[in-house]
């Protein structure tokens, strides 16, 4: 007997170990094949939809926002004219009475804030020197007197109602005649005409 190479041996044997599958173990692999197919593919998402849909939230997106910046934007509006309406207060404002002379000079600090300084004589002598101040802040106008801060709440014609936290008043009311109102909850009124 001749000597076979061992990898002729190994040729000849393995085709003789061969087997084929039956006809049913191929159905079945295949329907398992086709099965884990189907699982693996996923149906694809609709991009249209997805795109009007991010077109519907970005519009309502800026439409918001335009509206919040355009209610901020008139806030700021109105609290310049009513801070414009203010202006005629500059100048010297004097309340005569007797014997006391009480005087009220308001100057531009800037283009934001109008200060009003206060002074009361009594026969020539200085009882009282006060300061107040109308600041523009924005979208809201402040009144400050006495450590007291109170905000813009109604403009009626050419009165001006400024409140309080705590619910006091102060009112400022421009008259036909050149004169000018300041009165506080209180029921204290001073009646000021402008000086020349």
């Amino acid at each position: 007997m001749e000597e076979k190479d061992l990898f002729d041996l190994f040729r000849e044997e393995s085709e003789n170990l061969e087997e084929q599958p039956k006809a049913e173990t191929w159905q079945r692999l295949e329907k398992r094949l086709v099965s884990s197919r189907k699982r693996r593919q996923r149906k694809p998402v609709p991009t249209h939809w997805i795109v009007v849909a991010a077109t519907i939230l970005l519009i309502g997106i800026g439409g918001v926002v335009s509206w919040v910046v355009a209610r901020e934007h008139e806030a700021i509006r109105r609290g310049q004219k009513q801070f414009a309406a203010l202006q005629f207060l500059q100048g010297k404002w004097v309340a005569s009475e007797g014997k006391i002379d009480d005087l009220m000079v308001f100057e531009a600090k800037d283009s934001t804030i109008l200060r009003g300084v206060k002074t009361l004589n009594f026969k020539g002598d200085l009882v009282k020197n006060d300061t107040l101040f109308i600041q523009n802040k924005g979208k809201q106008i402040i009144f400050s007197y006495k450590n007291q801060r109170y905000a813009l709440k109604e403009t009626k014609g050419e009165t001006f109602s400024f409140f309080s936290t705590d619910g006091s008043s102060v009112r400022l009311r421009k008259s036909m005649d050149g004169r000018f109102t300041l009165s506080f909850d209180e029921g204290v009124v001073f009646i000021y005409k402008k000086t020349l």
